[in-house]
């Protein structure tokens, strides 16, 4: 096994964390008792995470060339990870089939960790290009950390969409821009 594997299946598993609370969060409000009124926004906001946490699990791949010499680096590949993880947990509500849950009451509660997570999410990753990699900070990453943080202080509804808009933008660009992919 190479570093590099060995360290893709740390990311796996810490993603696969992450992946697993949303969809098991979507799975319980599907089967809960009382159906929980679908907030558009929340779950709009799942999807995007579940994209940041396939794309980022995606985006490690470059650095199946990098010669591992210092610790740091493996910190800077899965800390990112960890945050993805937080984020997950942060969205995901836990389900009591008894109670009446409304879902933009629990969204705009948990809006702090949720979307300070996200920067700090977007954050690290960007780090970890330019500390392992020698990459430019990208400017379009510092603009999405900023954006970020903009719902983390408000409740105003119009925000958190133009906001998820933006995000999702940018994930749907980046996924359909040519990469080169294993295989």
């Amino acid at each position: 096994m190479t570093y590099f594997e060995f360290l893709m299946a740390i990311a796996s598993v810490v993603i696969a964390i992450g992946l697993t609370e949303i969809f098991g969060g979507w799975g319980d409000l599907l089967r809960s008792r009382i159906a929980p009124q679908i907030d558009w926004l929340h779950l709009s906001w799942t999807v995007v995470v579940v994209m940041y946490a396939i794309q980022y699990w995606v985006g490690i791949w470059p650095y199946r060339e990098v010669n591992f010499s210092y610790i740091y680096q493996v910190w800077f590949l899965i800390i990112p990870t960890l945050f993805i993880v937080l984020v997950a947990f942060a969205i995901t509500p836990n389900v009591n089939p008894d109670e009446d849950l409304r879902l933009r009451d629990y969204y705009l509660s948990r809006r702090g960790p949720i979307f300070i997570g996200l920067a700090i999410f977007v954050t690290t990753a960007q780090l970890a290009d330019v500390i392992i990699l020698g990459d430019g900070f990208s400017t379009i990453g510092f603009l999405l950390i900023v954006v970020l943080f903009g719902p983390a202080f408000t409740t105003i509804t119009w925000v958190h969409w133009v906001v998820m808009l933006t995000n999702l933008y940018f994930l749907i660009l980046n996924a359909f821009t040519a990469t080169s992919l294993p295989g």
